[in-house]
């Protein structure tokens, strides 16, 4: 936590200064206070402390697009190679999904913006169908802002074949992975292969949100990452 103090020093003896009762200037508050400050304070505190001072996400509005208008995407997208970052989603049931716990097998995250419009169903159903083609071993989730209650309905409904993970509890998830979409609040269209390992192999982020993937590449990528 203390590695935060980096982004600005200044920033953090400031925010120090006004938690311990400053007048809005860091005073005679040095690094040294700073440290102990953060050292003995309530985890809240801290907490406040450092969101004072941590530098917002950057804001993306050259890679994805609907119909013909681009969209501004919150974050930074992890890049194919990369490990994939851990986040965690609620289950129809409300328990923790943790994609760190998928480690070992080989995992296709179908982002979509709202499985109740016409190519978020779409989609999850082509991704669903893919269950065919891939290793038993391969793990296939749909993952959306939609409250988890809705992605039951629907699975039921559709009998689908893939998990589904719901990022409605702060946006958690859109946050890790840079996929939150600044005019909507929802997650940007996106599909993704995680090997055994946790590294990225795979990504289309959708250029036109309206569109779906290309399906063809990403089964290809799913399978030479478990090894079949």
């Amino acid at each position: 936590m203390l590695s935060a103090m980096s982004h600005s020093l200044a920033g953090v003896m400031f925010a120090v200064a006004v938690a311990v009762g400053g007048c809005g200037s860091s005073g005679g508050v040095g690094e040294a206070d700073v440290v102990a400050y953060l050292k003995a304070a309530p985890p809240a505190d801290q907490a406040r402390v450092l969101a004072a001072v941590t530098p917002a996400p950057p804001e993306r509005t050259d890679l994805i697009g609907r119909a013909g208008k681009p969209l501004t995407i919150v974050g930074t997208p992890p890049e194919v190679g990369a490990m994939a970052p851990d986040a965690t989603l609620a289950d129809g049931t409300l328990k923790p999904i943790k994609l760190a716990d998928f480690r070992g097998k080989t995992v296709v995250l179908s982002v979509v913006p709202s499985i109740d419009t016409r190519v978020c169903e779409a989609q999850t159903h082509a991704v669903s169908n893919a269950r065919a083609q891939l290793p038993a071993s391969v793990v296939l989730i749909t993952v959306s802002r939609d409250l988890p209650f809705a992605q039951t309905r629907f699975q039921e409904e559709a009998k689908t074949e893939t998990l589904f993970g719901s990022d409605y509890n702060g946006g958690g998830f859109g946050k890790a992975w840079g996929l939150a979409v600044k005019e909507s609040g929802l997650l940007a269209r996106s599909v993704w292969v995680i090997d055994p390992s946790g590294k990225i192999t795979y990504r289309e982020l959708v250029a036109d949100q309206t569109t779906e993937p290309d399906y063809a590449p990403l089964i290809a990528a799913a399978k030479a990452a478990a090894g079949g």
